[in-house]
This record gives structure tokens, sequence and C-alpha cells, in this order.
């Protein structure tokens, strides 16, 4: 499971440094595509697989499942590491999160967010303090026990 957060530049060629325990858990690489919220999104392999075969059953006839396969598998790239650890971020993916320099890795559970540190830093203020969560994600029934 991916989990925490960490900070990392992109180089002047658009290399990423993944860092260690997110590479030990994706020891292929990943699958990176545009998200939905303005950031980019890395897949491990399965996950990836998972989520393409449920979008390729979508109906071809309707107009947002063809918008959705087109965003999601003309945005995509497949990415291995270099001897460093580092993945290319290609220059169509940057620009389309507008990340430059630095960036926020996320860990998102079955995936990575990677975001323009501007970008996370407004997202995160949308998450709002305590008052607002306390009942904001009150009607996910979240429990700690297992089923």
């Amino acid at each position: 499971m991916f989990v925490g957060q960490f900070d990392h530049n992109i180089d002047a060629k658009g290399r990423l440094t993944v860092p260690s325990n997110f590479r030990e858990q994706a020891p292929e690489g990943f699958f990176v595509t545009k998200g939905f919220d303005s950031n980019l999104i890395a897949y491990p392999r399965a996950v990836y697989e998972h989520m393409a075969e449920t979008i390729n059953g979508l109906s071809v006839t309707d107009p947002e499942s063809r918008a959705l396969r087109r965003m999601f598998f003309s945005n995509t790239v497949e990415l291995s590491y270099d001897t460093a650890g580092r993945i290319l971020l290609p220059a169509f993916l940057r620009e389309a999160a507008q990340i430059s320099t630095v960036c926020k890795l996320v860990g998102n559970g079955d995936n990575i967010e990677i975001w323009a540190m501007e970008l996370w830093q407004v997202e995160n203020q949308k998450n709002g303090g305590a008052d607002t969560n306390s009942s904001r994600w009150a009607t996910y029934n979240i429990s700690t026990r297992g089923r």
C-alpha cells in the first residue's frame, strides 16, 4: 500500500526519483497518466491493467465512455526506473499537471499521485480542518475493525 508524502525535485531532463519504498512495491515501474484533479497518477502494473480492463469494458457507443477511454489511454505512459531509481516524466504530462522543478508524491492506497507543489497546497487546504472533516466523511462508514 502506498502511503505518505514526499517532496522531490524534477531534474532538467524531466526525471523524478521515486522513493525506495514505492519502488519496492512496484518493481517493474509504473503506468503514469493524467489524473482527474490536475495531477498525475502512477499505477503499478496490476492496478493499471485492472482499470484498463474496466475502461475497455465500457460501451464504445456512449460518447462519455469514448471520452474517458481517450483521456485515459492517450495520456498514459509506461515508465521503468533508471539505475538511480528515477522515472522520466514526459513533457506533455508535466505540462498537464503544471509540474516544473518540485513536486509532491502522495501515497494514495493502490496508486501514487504526483502533484505540482503549488497545486498540492491548494488541494490540501480544500480538505479543511478537524471541524470540517469530523462530519464530512461520516456517511462512508469507515471502520477499523476487520470484517
